[in-house]
């Protein structure tokens, strides 16, 4: 299941095809099953339609989904192996890890110096 978080920086559309890329990558979505329409999935994130047509349209020039004109989109043939080598899931892990924290009650200003730390000890 597609999750976003208002409050994250994240753009919505980012966390829409993160969370696509998330469920393609753990084998929920395989090959061939078709996503959901526009609009349903719009109605169910409480979002903009627009938000999720961007989403989708990125998803398939990135060759994630193929879109038929009538026919809605499908998980393409290669897609997991997109989806495991593209950033999807490990941003869908990130976003997770910043939601944990935040309901921790941890302030972004904590979070800020954990990400620069690491980036140093890169």
């Amino acid at each position: 299941m597609i999750s976003i978080d208002a409050r994250s920086p994240v753009p919505l559309y980012d966390q829409i095809k993160a969370g696509f890329k998330g469920l393609i990558a753990k084998g929920l979505l395989k090959p061939g099953d078709p996503a959901p329409s526009v609009r349903a999935l719009a109605d169910r994130l409480r979002v903009n339609p627009n938000t999720v047509a961007r989403a989708l349209r990125e998803l398939a020039l990135e060759g994630v989904l193929e879109s038929t004109r009538g026919a809605g989109n499908v998980v393409a043939g290669e897609a997991r192996a997109r989806a495991k080598d593209g950033i999807g899931a490990v941003v869908l892990n990130f976003e997770e890890a910043l939601a944990h924290a935040r309901r921790s009650g941890m302030p972004w200003k904590d979070v800020d110096a954990v990400v620069r730390r690491l980036k140093k000890e890169e």
